[in-house]
């Protein structure tokens, strides 16, 4: 089983700053993961929120707006909405059994959603 690395508040403070880890790569890296796993997470957040965005929207009453305002980043909002609730695992047909017992879940889900190939 491959460690995961804690993500220091140092680092949490650069990540922040960057709004986004720039590349799969180095996300993979300071999360202790490959990068097929990062790729094949944003696929399965991005079929997840795709299945449950008008829904979750309509959960604000002042709708779209309202919902990106409540949130620091449309990153924050989406892992919010797709891991926290475990319905990335009930949407996806992604294998994400390595996903399950990783420590920072909501973190890499954020630095996944922003991260370029």
């Amino acid at each position: 089983m491959v460690g995961f690395p804690p993500v220091t508040p140092t680092t949490e403070s650069i990540m922040m700053k960057r709004k986004n880890y720039s590349t799969t790569t180095e996300v993979a890296a300071l999360h202790g993961v490959t990068e097929d796993q990062v790729r094949s997470l944003k696929r399965a957040m991005q079929t997840t929120w795709d299945g449950i965005a008008s829904d979750w929207l309509a959960c604000f009453e002042g709708g779209e707006e309202e919902a990106y305002d409540s949130f620091p980043s449309e990153a924050h909002m989406v892992s919010e909405a797709t891991i926290d609730a475990g319905l990335i695992f009930m949407y996806g047909e992604q294998d994400l059994g390595w996903f399950r017992d990783h420590p920072t879940q909501l973190d890499l889900g954020r630095a996944a959603w922003t991260a370029r190939s």
